[in-house]
C-alpha cells in the first residue's frame, strides 16, 4: 500500500509541475519562473509550457532557413561559396564564340573574372553579364561601315559567282528597278545589311529586266536619255566640255555626272 501511496504522489507532484491535459494547473505555470521573467509581458501570450515550447521550436527553424548578414571578410566567403561562387576567379566559364573573340581580349577576360569572384558573383550572373556585353558588341558591328563593306564584299562574291559574265548587267538591271521604285524610305533601307542581301539584289534585277524606257520617265532618279540618239549627243556635250564636272574628281557633282554617263553610254551601246 505504501508504494502505491508514493507512487501516487509522484504523479501529483509531475501534474502540479507540468501542467495536466486537462489545463486546471496550466493557469500558474510560470510560478516557477524568476520574478523577472514571471512577470514579463511576453509571456502572457502563451497559455501553458506546451505552447511556448511549440513557438520557440517554430523560431528556431524559421531562423535555421535564413541567412544572416555578414560582418567580417570571412563570414562574406562563406556566404558567397553558398551562393554559388567558385573556389576561385578560374572556375567561370565563360563562352565568348569565334565570330565575337576579336573584341574580348583575354587579359581583360581574366580581370572580369578576378573582379566576379572578389564581389561574389556565381556562374549564372557572370554569363549573363557576359551575354548582355556580347548582345551590345553585335548590335554595333550589325550597322557599323566595316561590317556593311566586308558583307557588300561577300555579296558581290556570291552573286559574281552565280552570274558570272551577266554581273555587270544583272546590277544595272537592279539599279534601274530602285531608281523607278526606290522611294526614299527604301533607299535608306538598302544602305543597310538589307541592300547586301543577294535575294533582294536578285529581285531587284529581276524587277529592272522588265523596266521600259517610258517608265524610267519622271522618277525622282531617272537620269537616261529619251533615246539612243539623244544620248549620244549628251555624251559628245560633256565629251567636248573639259570644265564638267565628270571631269573633275573635286566637284560635288562628279559621282552624279559619272553614273549618268554610264547611263548614256548603256543607252547607246546596250552595255
Amino acid at each position: 500500500m505504501s508504494e502505491e501511496v508514493m507512487t501516487n504522489a509522484e504523479q501529483e507532484t509531475s501534474t502540479t509541475l507540468m501542467g495536466s491535459d486537462d489545463g486546471i494547473d496550466n493557469q500558474d505555470w510560470k510560478s516557477a519562473l524568476p520574478e523577472e521573467l514571471r512577470n514579463d509581458a511576453t509571456l502572457s501570450n502563451f497559455k501553458d509550457v506546451a505552447s511556448l515550447a511549440k513557438t520557440v521550436v517554430h523560431q528556431q527553424q524559421q531562423m535555421g532557413n535564413r541567412i544572416p548578414l555578414p560582418k567580417t571578410d570571412e563570414e562574406r566567403a562563406e556566404l558567397y561559396t553558398k551562393l554559388g561562387r567558385p573556389e576561385t576567379a578560374d572556375g567561370y566559364e565563360i563562352d565568348i564564340g569565334e565570330e565575337l573573340k576579336p573584341y574580348f581580349r583575354d587579359e581583360n577576360i581574366q580581370a572580369f573574372r578576378q573582379v566576379a569572384h572578389e564581389i561574389g558573383l556565381n556562374p549564372q550572373q557572370v554569363s549573363a553579364l557576359i551575354d548582355m556585353q556580347k548582345n551590345s558588341i553585335a548590335s554595333e558591328l550589325s550597322n557599323s561601315p566595316a561590317h556593311l563593306e566586308v558583307q557588300a564584299q561577300e555579296t558581290q562574291d556570291v552573286l559574281k559567282q552565280e552570274w558570272g559574265v551577266q554581273y555587270d548587267r544583272e546590277i544595272r538591271s537592279a539599279k534601274r528597278a530602285l531608281q523607278v521604285y526606290g522611294d526614299d524610305e527604301i533607299m535608306e533601307l538598302m544602305n543597310t545589311e538589307a541592300g547586301n542581301n543577294p535575294a533582294v539584289i536578285k529581285m531587284f534585277a529581276r524587277l529592272g529586266k522588265e523596266i521600259t524606257e517610258d517608265m524610267t520617265q519622271n522618277t525622282q532618279n531617272n537620269n537616261l536619255a529619251v533615246s539612243a540618239l539623244d544620248a549620244r549627243s549628251e555624251i559628245d556635250a560633256v565629251m567636248q566640255d573639259p570644265t564638267h564636272a565628270y571631269f573633275n574628281d573635286r566637284h560635288p557633282e562628279h559621282k552624279t555626272a559619272v553614273e549618268k554617263m554610264r547611263q548614256l553610254h548603256e543607252k547607246v551601246f546596250g552595255e
